[in-house]
């Protein structure tokens, strides 16, 4: 398979998503392709029985979830490119507000750094209000802006870069995937 079939699949998807509420199919998906001169890609999906089965999966999503799926997708495409010398600056045209803040990236870099499979959130009170603080088993998370830590350690949450569970009393307990050792790999060696 073309080894930009994916990506090209994926945009043509969003592309055609957008803008259309409702659940569509691979038949209306596949028309499409061909109605704007994609028909090559409706050849590669016509000849790969897994990746028909899986797009029908997908699609049949309602629109809302599919769609933070795919900017989701996008917010990760921003930020490895934008680490990429060459794609740096397009991806910087991009990104108003979207991928990962710096913050985001370095409490993940320090994650995957801990050789840890755990983070825990231990929120405590005191005279001055609320303190948060994150622990990995090396020590605390250091990072910079306390009241933007929550959103940023959701993105990658949602990014599927680190995984959610609650502790017995509701503690956030946050574990390192797969694919957080590959993405902070990535782009600190390009």
């Amino acid at each position: 398979m073309d080894p930009f079939a994916f990506a090209t699949i994926v945009s043509l998807l969003a592309t055609f998503h957008s803008g259309r509420e409702g659940k569509k199919d691979i038949e209306e998906f596949k028309n499409w392709l061909n109605e704007n001169n994609y028909g090559y890609m409706t050849a590669i999906i016509d000849n790969n029985k897994s990746l028909q089965q899986d797009l029908t999966s997908f699609m049949s999503q309602n629109h809302e979830q599919m769609m933070a799926q795919l900017s989701t997708l996008n917010d990760l495409m921003i930020t490895v490119s934008s680490r990429i010398e060459g794609l740096g600056s397009i991806a910087a045209s991009f990104d108003s507000n979207n991928g990962f803040s710096e913050q985001a990236i370095d409490v993940l870099r320090q994650f995957v750094k801990s050789d840890g499979i755990e983070m825990r959130h231990l929120q405590t009170w005191n005279y001055e209000g609320q303190s948060n603080a994150y622990y990995l088993d090396n020590g605390e998370v250091e990072y910079n802006e306390p009241r933007f830590i929550e959103t940023d350690l959701d993105s990658l949450v949602n990014a599927g870069l680190i995984t959610l569970t609650r502790g017995s009393k509701g503690s956030a307990i946050y574990k390192i995937t797969r694919q957080a050792v590959r993405f902070i790999d990535f782009i600190d060696n390009n």
